[in-house]
């Protein structure tokens, strides 16, 4: 396979050798087997047993059987010492897929699997096999057909009842195109070992708001791809296990950077601002009376809703509402801008749909308004809109979308499709394709709001809810959130541009 790339050219994902043993039964006669499957279950510590089963197939079959693949330097050597003692084995060398970062970026390279039943039947007329490894998520997934090489092989004479009589030759294997992608290898490894840290479920992602670029993608608990290179068909080595990942109860192969929906709190307040500022129904110098809690309606037939702060923030105008986060605020703001224009401002942002990134199974999240309840019995009530306007109820975000939504924040408006590949090379070096630079569309929000928004931003890391965020030399704009968990313990997040 070709290889992948970060895009200041640090590996990803190559090919290295390793040692494979074969076994031809071109030589062997029956009565030597025992002592052939005597030495090879010395060598390479296997089951005598299931090795002469398997060995005694491939006799009845005359076909080339792979008994152990990714065999130790040690183990290849004594084979090659006691070849004449072993008719029909042999060891070559395969250059077969690595990814020498281990688990740094896992979710974003995707790993290789054996082609299934129903992956064969959709790929067989594309010239694939059913014994060939495919990708199966991530890059390697979406880019197979590119990084997918030409395999290469030996040639056997055969008699006429289809028996092998000797190798007449080999052809060597061609490598796949090369893909360089947006990642930035030591911003993926920042991301990835600070939520390993953390020993919580968790994401990252990190976009150039300038252009989409996906500079990284963590998705925490995380996973070695290289497991899955261990096990193939019916190899004998099985040094890893693959069926743990994919049955372990915290879903170490669940991509939450895009495929986890979670409400997303008070970093939704960026969108009710915006919403707010741009009706002109919100005059940002007026003040609420912030005691720490709201009734809709009138106590005690009333609901309370509450604010995160229980004694209150006091008086709060929109600026200090989104520095501190007041909940109380933005009840009142809610009420008065209405669940329309802050539906439509959040889907002028790209939520409540797919952000268009080139990985599969990307989730859309779920922004709520009117038209949910137009075939159904159910309302829209203003506690809708008091849930909605704080990031909670219904409404649902991928850290992708809450990504996304800060870019075009910092950006001042354009809306880029995140993308991942910067190029695709052939295996000479020479550019096949690049990708590029995508603008979705441009909102129109004025140079004021966009102001007043940037400088809230910057004051909820300087004197505000995220004082923790603070970087010496760097200006930080950004914004808390935490939101209920129905599950479980509350989300957190944190979303900025710096």
């Amino acid at each position: 396979r070709g290889l992948i790339l970060d895009r200041k050219e640090a590996v990803l994902a190559d090919s290295k050798p390793t040692f494979v043993v074969l076994f031809t039964p071109l030589e062997l006669k029956k009565e030597k087997l025992g002592d052939v499957v005597r030495r090879l279950s010395v060598v390479l510590n296997l089951s005598p047993e299931q090795l002469a089963h398997r060995l005694e197939s491939a006799l009845r079959t005359s076909s080339l059987l792979r008994i152990m693949d990714r065999v130790s330097p040690t183990a290849a050597f004594a084979l090659a010492e006691q070849k004449p003692n072993l008719p029909g084995v042999s060891v070559v060398t395969e250059m077969q897929r690595r990814y020498p970062n281990g688990l740094i970026g896992a979710h974003a390279l995707g790993y290789l699997g054996q082609v299934s039943p129903q992956e064969f039947e959709n790929l067989r007329d594309e010239g694939y096999r059913a014994d060939w490894l495919i990708g199966k998520m991530g890059v390697e997934k979406v880019y197979d057909q590119f990084l997918r090489g030409e395999h290469g092989g030996m040639r056997i004479e055969v008699d006429a009842s289809g028996h092998s009589l000797k190798i007449l030759d080999r052809k060597e294997p061609v490598s796949g195109y090369h893909i360089q992608t947006t990642l930035n290898l030591k911003v993926q490894q920042a991301a990835d070992m600070a939520l390993q840290e953390t020993q919580k479920a968790g994401a990252v992602v990190a976009l150039d708001p300038r252009t989409g670029e996906v500079l990284g993608l963590s998705s925490s608990p995380s996973f070695d791809p290289n497991v899955f290179l261990y096990e193939r068909g019916e190899q004998l080595l099985f040094s890893a296990n693959p069926n743990e990942l994919l049955t372990r109860a915290d879903l170490p192969l669940f991509n939450r950077a895009i495929q986890g929906a979670y409400p997303p709190g008070s970093v939704f307040k960026i969108v009710d601002a915006v919403a707010a500022l741009e009706s002109g129904k919100v005059n940002p110098a007026e003040e609420h009376f912030c005691p720490g809690y709201f009734w809709l309606g009138s106590p005690p037939s009333g609901k309370k809703f509450l604010c995160w702060k229980k004694t209150g923030h006091g008086k709060m105008n929109l600026h200090n509402a989104l520095v501190n986060s007041c909940n109380v605020y933005f009840y009142h703001l809610g009420l008065k801008v209405g669940p329309d224009l802050i539906e439509s401002a959040a889907r002028s942002f790209g939520l409540g749909q797919t952000s268009g990134v080139e990985l599969p199974h990307e989730k859309p999240g779920l922004i709520p308004g009117r038209g949910m309840f137009k075939t159904s019995r159910r309302r829209w009530y203003e506690g809708d809109t008091i849930n909605m306007v704080i990031g909670q109820g219904t409404i649902l975000l991928t850290p992708m979308q809450a990504a996304l939504m800060m870019s075009v924040v910092a950006n001042r408006g354009s809306v880029y499709r995140p993308y991942m590949v910067k190029e695709i090379r052939y295996p000479t070096g020479d550019i096949y394709a690049r990708g590029k630079r995508e603008r979705i569309r441009e909102i129109s929000v004025s140079d004021a709001t966009w102001e007043f928004v940037n400088a809230a931003l910057i004051e909820v890391v300087d004197s505000g809810t995220a004082q923790s965020c603070k970087i010496p030399g760097v200006k930080v704009a950004g914004k808390t959130g935490t939101a209920q968990n129905p599950q479980g313990k509350d989300h957190g997040w944190f979303v900025a541009y710096a």
